[in-house]
């Protein structure tokens, strides 16, 4: 609530002080509308699975080094939202922003095991720092930039909230090479006082005893390397999660891995990744890891309103997907994919999908055509999967979308 206050205040604020509006200055407004006949497993068309209509009203404002947005959302049974609201602020080097964004944090542009686009956005103030390393040692094009994020979990912790502090770091020591390192924590602020002793528990403490044994660390790294040849260009990358801990480092992996293909320079320009995502975890000699582990710790809900922050498919699932587009002409683009999933794999009852192992494959395909400031596009897919927790059902699915500036 105090997020929607200080957006709607800063708003009021900027459009009644018409007398200092100057031409540096820049207003935008849009409005967009997505529809689906059913739900299906992933954010597509902007529809999150759980949605199947959405009418958005979005409302920017720039002025030197601020930026805002104050994002309408209405969605099925005139559900109100402020979903991708915010205030930012960048000065040099530095960036803040303030309110409830999307973040993916991989090198994969649709997924990532450790906080994706899969659930709501957070209620979130970040602190991103990026700059060149200019050393004389080191290549030009080598880059540094970390993100600091303190969120709010909706119901994640007993049914309340629980904060999220989270870290990534990002590391291009090479123009085609780029790393990353990050952690999130959990905790609630009933059982973790603020004090410099809880602070450095949640960045680099030990969390498996002890009085902070009750918060939860996820952590991982992930790489991305791109390899040129002639005027197309491959990208393979990776990226790998730990649930818990051992040593202070992380265990109980999960794992996703994807190789893209960009043929920018044929008749028909186009992009194709393959991309596999395992949320399996095995059992370990120790015993503290095992079947249904990711995303399964035992005191917070690695969720924001009942959704997985990480992979769509949440844990012991699979997902093996071929997705890309084509570019038809200046203004069509043609958008396919194709995945083979399996949920639950160990039958747990308790799993937030479905209460059994369920297996089958999504078929998507779309058009897209933009026109200056105009965007309309459709999809069709067909659903061969039922998830009897998230109401999802075989079925051929028809979406659409359109938006429009002003």
């Amino acid at each position: 609530m105090m997020y929607k206050f200080i957006l709607l205040i800063f708003f009021i604020t900027l459009f009644d002080t018409k007398a200092s509006f100057s031409k540096n200055d820049s207003v935008n407004m849009s409005v967009e509308t997505a529809f689906a006949t059913q739900n299906l497993l992933h954010n597509y068309n902007n529809l999150r699975s759980h949605n199947k209509s959405n009418v958005n009203i979005k409302l920017g404002y720039a002025k030197k080094n601020l930026s805002s947005q104050l994002s309408l959302n209405l969605y099925d049974n005139n559900k109100l939202s402020f979903d991708n609201s915010y205030v930012n602020y960048q000065k040099g080097i530095f960036n803040l922003n303030i309110g409830k964004i999307d973040r993916i944090w991989s090198f994969s542009d649709k997924s990532s095991l450790i906080l994706s686009s899969n659930a709501k956005p957070l209620e979130a103030v970040s602190l991103k720092f990026e700059n060149n390393f200019n050393a004389n040692w080191l290549p030009t094009n080598s880059k540094f930039s970390i993100e600091v994020l303190n969120a709010s979990t909706k119901g994640s912790y007993q049914g309340n909230d629980s904060v999220l502090s989270g870290a990534r770091i990002l590391i291009s020591p090479l123009k085609n090479l780029d790393f990353e390192i990050f952690q999130t924590s959990q905790w609630d602020r009933k059982n973790n006082k603020i004090n410099p002793s809880t602070i450095g528990t949640i960045i680099l403490g030990n969390t498996n005893e002890g009085p902070y044994a009750n918060i939860n660390k996820m952590a991982g790294f992930g790489v991305s390397y791109s390899i040129p040849t002639n005027e197309n260009n491959y990208r393979i990358y990776g990226q790998a999660v730990g649930e818990d801990e051992a040593g202070n480092l992380p265990s109980c992996f999960a794992w996703m891995s994807g190789i893209e293909l960009s043929l920018p320079n044929i008749k028909l320009p186009t992009i194709t990744t393959f991309e596999l995502i395992d949320t399996r975890v095995p059992y370990s000699t120790n015993g503290n890891c095992g079947p249904n582990t990711m995303y399964g710790n035992s005191n917070y809900k690695y969720t924001n309103y009942g959704t997985v922050l990480g992979a769509p498919i949440d844990s012991e699932s699979t997902s093996l997907e071929i997705f890309g587009k084509t570019k038809l002409s200046e203004n069509l683009n043609f958008h396919f994919s194709k995945k083979i999933v399996t949920i639950n794999d160990k039958n747990y009852t308790a799993h937030r999908l479905s209460k059994k192992r369920s297996s089958g494959s999504i078929i998507s395909l779309g058009i897209s055509w933009v026109q200056k400031n105009f965007n309309v596009a459709g999809n069709i897919s067909y659903q061969n999967l039922t998830l009897d927790q998230k109401k999802i059902a075989p079925g051929i699915i028809f979406s659409i979308i359109s938006s429009m500036e002003f």
